[in-house]
């Protein structure tokens, strides 16, 4: 989507940046799911949960990819006019950073809830399961799949201040976005 420069105020972040503020959040994510789980439940459920992740991590680090970029993609095709024509999958080999692309403008609430999507589904909601019944292994899930949605989290907390009527275009080739006025 080509837009005059004028038209359009570009929120984007690049790779290094992007890893240093999501390394960053392992601390909260520590303390807001692992230490609640750990006082409730003890650590033996952690380990066995560590324990079955790591023995079949990279089925499930892949099939987690999946989901995550198909969350953003489903939740985009459904307010895209063009629905699943306007969404592109694909893998930035540079970074090894794959990604999930809207090519048409979505209002703001629209485009942040696909980006918001993965970390709830494949992120807050095993942790919530896993905290009320204590199962380690969806505790460790929750915890890897709320760390994966780091920079999700990063660009939802960058749209905090925008207007409620904007128009959002995701950005083709950087990570973030355009803000567009409609004006």
């Amino acid at each position: 989507m080509e837009l005059p420069e004028e038209k359009r105020k570009e929120y984007t972040m690049g790779p290094l940046k992007m890893t240093m503020l999501s390394m960053l959040g392992i601390v909260p994510v520590s303390l807001l799911g692992l230490v609640p789980f750990i006082a409730l439940w003890g650590y033996r459920p952690i380990q066995s949960g560590l324990s079955i992740l790591s023995e079949y991590l990279f089925p499930i680090f892949i099939i987690g990819i999946v989901v995550h970029e198909g969350l953003h993609g489903v939740a985009w095709a459904c307010f895209a006019k063009n629905g699943f024509k306007s969404i592109r999958f694909g893998i930035n080999w540079k970074y090894l950073a794959p990604y999930c692309h809207c090519k048409e403008p979505l209002r703001l609430k629209e485009y942040a809830l696909g980006t918001a999507l993965p970390l709830i589904v494949t992120g807050i909601i095993p942790w919530v399961i896993a905290l009320t019944i204590g199962n380690g292994f969806l505790a460790c899930l929750g915890f890897l799949f709320t760390l994966a949605a780091a920079g999700d989290a990063i660009m939802l907390f960058t749209m905090r201040r925008l207007k409620k009527d904007a128009l959002i275009a995701d950005h083709p080739d950087k990570i973030g976005y355009f803000v567009i006025d409609n004006d």
